[in-house]
């Protein structure tokens, strides 16, 4: 199968991940922290390797200041719900995933926080002085994705972590930058220190091309946030009070050992290659699939088409026809995986005019090749011609 759907999980996965996963479980999986003997050691150290990885990726100081979760929803899910208070006031915007937008509007419909939503523009960009706008005395978090997973809009994290710093130090109650970067890690620079970026939620089975299961929260050591799960941590374990300090606190029962160790694997690939590299072949294969795309009828193409502002992903529909009913004919008659319907964004949807039919995302890994864009353009055309013929 061609497989785009690179979006949602990155497949395939790169050999080394596979085989040195493989070998883990046959020779060395045990409980990290929770036992004194060789294996058990040897797993907790492989568990810190992967959070100095990742944190000489994100650019963070203190590897001690990532815990590791099943996935970028929970990561978000502990950064929103740990932190926020009754009465907080927070901004957000309408190019959010279910996973920060729905832990908020729960927050909003139990009358806990007063929610403020900043509208993208028509190609999904959130603008910088649309979120400044929107502070007040009690704003407490700023919330957003790093790249739109509907569009792939990139927005510019930077600028606003840097404009919210500025505004932190005239105020008593800071304002915590929380970003998903869920579509970005891995295949576009990110540094929590230079984007003055509070919290950050990160997926391990997407462009970092670790297996499912993984992913993790960075809370810097100004931020302060109370954990969801209480339980087993192997430290403290004396006291019937959870612990207080990172990664601990938030990391509550077995780790997955073997997919922390296969995220790992994929940071180490993610290196070898270069993230500049990777991001260069994102790019070609965005430019390639939009003026393949371009040239077809009844065919439309959402977002910008400035290739250097898109994350890997080019989202279209043909007609009027139903997105899944389109990413069905692609799998079962052209063998090509892309993703239809709500992407879990109805806010996305929602302002850009497609609740009802959905899109059609095609979205990309550095396994990606121009060939593969051929064959997606070649089925949309057949698929556009049978159309406009009904």
């Amino acid at each position: 199968m061609i497989y785009l759907d690179n979006g949602a999980t990155t497949f395939p996965k790169p050999e080394r991940v596979i085989e040195e996963m493989s070998r883990f479980m046959r020779e060395t999986m045990a409980n990290p922290g929770r036992s004194g003997h060789k294996m058990a050691t040897e797993t907790n150290r492989r568990i810190l390797e992967t959070r100095i990885k990742l944190a000489r990726l994100i650019g963070a100081e203190n590897p001690l200041q990532l815990a590791f979760t099943k996935n970028a929803s929970e990561a978000l899910n502990i950064g929103i719900l740990g932190y926020l208070e009754k009465g907080d006031h927070v901004i957000t915007t309408s190019m959010e995933h279910n996973s920060v937008a729905r832990p908020l509007y729960k927050l909003q419909h139990d009358e806990i926080i007063d929610l403020s939503l900043v509208k993208g523009d028509h190609d999904g960009f959130i603008g910088v002085d649309e979120i400044l706008s929107e502070i007040k005395p009690e704003t407490s978090m700023v919330v957003m994705t790093h790249a739109s997973n509907l569009l792939g809009s990139i927005n510019d994290i930077k600028t606003i972590g840097q404009e919210l710093a500025k505004i932190n130090e005239k105020r008593e109650n800071k304002i915590a930058f929380m970003v998903d970067c869920a579509q970005t890690l891995g295949s576009i620079p990110v540094n929590v220190t230079d984007m003055h970026i509070s919290i950050l939620a990160g997926a391990g089975h997407k462009s970092l091309y670790g297996p499912t299961g993984t992913g993790f929260i960075y809370v810097d050591e100004n931020t302060d946030i109370r954990p969801l799960y209480f339980g087993g941590t192997g430290s403290l374990s004396e006291s019937l009070v959870q612990p207080e300090f990172m990664p601990d606190m938030l990391e509550t029962g077995t780790l997955n050992a073997v997919g922390i160790v296969g995220l790992g694997e994929g940071i180490d690939y993610i290196e070898q290659k270069g993230i500049e590299n990777i991001r260069n072949h994102q790019r070609q294969i965005v430019f390639y699939c939009l003026a393949a795309l371009e040239q077809l009828e009844n065919v439309k193409i959402y977002g910008t088409k400035d290739e250097t502002r898109r994350a890997g992903v080019v989202s279209f529909n043909i007609g009027d026809m139903d997105s899944q009913e389109v990413t069905g004919i692609l799998s079962e008659k052209y063998n090509i995986a892309t993703r239809g319907g709500m992407h879990c964004t109805p806010l996305a949807h929602g302002r850009m005019g497609t609740s009802g039919q959905g899109m059609v995302r095609a979205s990309f890994s550095s396994f990606t090749k121009e060939s593969d864009i051929d064959s997606l353009a070649e089925a949309v055309k057949q698929i556009a011609a049978a159309y406009e013929q009904e």
